[in-house]
């Protein structure tokens, strides 16, 4: 790889493929649009051209991916492969997102980082993640600034009792930390039940830095909140397609 293209830049488009994996299939169109400043910037601070620095990096993005759930410096070759040869497509049609995300999907069902005991924050609740670990390798090497929830978080407190939503939150410090690795503001490039499952794993990161765990009670009441959450997405989403029609 490129000896201009540093560890900082390469942990930056680390995340952009995991939030390629977490975007709607059809709007990949979009998804592209949206980071294609980000791309350009990481081509330029890595000296290479635009055209050419995904192809430049996704061997070494793919072999990280694979490694961090395999659990291993050496990573299994059939993954490593699979995985760039999906990344390599994934921006070019709905179809070629939808392989990429399978790909995605069947190493993160690897057992040696899905087991609930290999979990990242197996003892602070990963248990109760619907979906075995596609978050945590992102929320690690994307840096979120967790003072930020912090803030958010007291700021919630200080309401009354009965307008307190600390899932509101959550969900806005996901969306903000969103915004602060592509630029964006636009929310459709993650779908509902992934901005559910990634809030949670940066509860969990926040909590295990902070050396704070909430009671079991309180994480199942969380998880509880965001499934009613993305039930009403879902309904609000349908009505409103029903309407255009």
């Amino acid at each position: 790889m490129n000896g201009n293209i540093s560890t900082e830049i390469l942990k930056r488009t680390i995340a952009y493929f995991y939030l390629l994996a977490y975007c709607p299939v059809d709007s990949i169109t979009d998804f592209k649009d949206v980071t294609r400043p980000l791309i350009r910037q990481f081509a330029e601070d890595g000296r290479v051209r635009e055209e050419e620095y995904l192809k430049e990096v996704i061997p070494e993005v793919s072999r990280r991916i694979v490694a961090y759930h395999e659990g291993t410096r050496e990573p299994s070759q059939e993954y490593v492969e699979a995985l760039i040869q999906a990344a390599g497509e994934a921006d070019q049609s709905p179809e070629k997102v939808t392989t990429y995300q399978e790909v995605i999907a069947r190493i993160a069902q690897l057992p040696q980082r899905a087991k609930p005991e290999n979990r990242l924050h197996r003892k602070k609740g990963c248990s109760f993640c619907s979906l075995p670990c596609w978050y945590g390798y992102f929320t690690l090497i994307s840096e979120p600034q967790f003072n930020v929830l912090q803030e958010m978080l007291e700021t919630e407190t200080r309401k009354p009792p009965a307008e307190q939503s600390p899932i509101y939150a959550v969900w806005g410090f996901a969306l903000r930390h969103l915004h602060q690795i592509t630029g964006s503001d636009e929310t459709y490039i993650i779908t509902p039940e992934h901005l559910k499952n990634m809030s949670y794993c940066l509860l969990l990161l926040a909590m295990a830095k902070s050396r704070r765990a909430l009671p079991e009670e309180q994480l199942l009441t969380f998880q509880a909140a965001g499934r009613d959450q993305v039930q009403r997405l879902s309904v609000l989403a349908t009505l409103s397609n029903h309407r255009s029609k």
